[in-house]
């Protein structure tokens, strides 16, 4: 027995129509595209970053915060070698460098 001729024993042609109204509704509905999660380094560095504006507005320990900014963008690189994006991790090392520069220039 088909699934059609099941389906007109089992509860009519109205189900029938029932369910080839929803394919076919189905089948027109856009397709939502999928949008790829954010490399991890990126949510890394923008922490960094977080704590880089913290330490210029004189919000809690700057030792503690550079400290904080060294392990966020140290993670970052290592993801980023990671996931196979050399040219990011070398950005993110320069900006790392000019950071810890600026902070022996200002606070120490």
């Amino acid at each position: 027995m088909t699934l059609g001729a099941w389906l007109t024993l089992a509860g009519g042609a109205a189900v029938v129509a029932a369910l080839v109204a929803w394919f076919r509704a189905r089948r027109r509905r856009p397709i939502a595209p999928r949008i790829a999660p954010e490399p991890a380094y990126k949510r890394l560095e923008q922490l960094g970053e977080q704590y880089y504006d913290a330490l210029y507005e004189g919000s809690g320990s700057r030792a503690g915060l550079l400290s904080e900014i060294k392990e966020c963008f140290t993670a970052a690189i290592d993801s980023a070698r990671h996931d196979g994006f050399a040219a990011e991790a070398q950005r993110l090392e320069a900006r790392l460098d000019h950071i810890v520069a600026g902070y022996r220039r200002h606070f120490s």
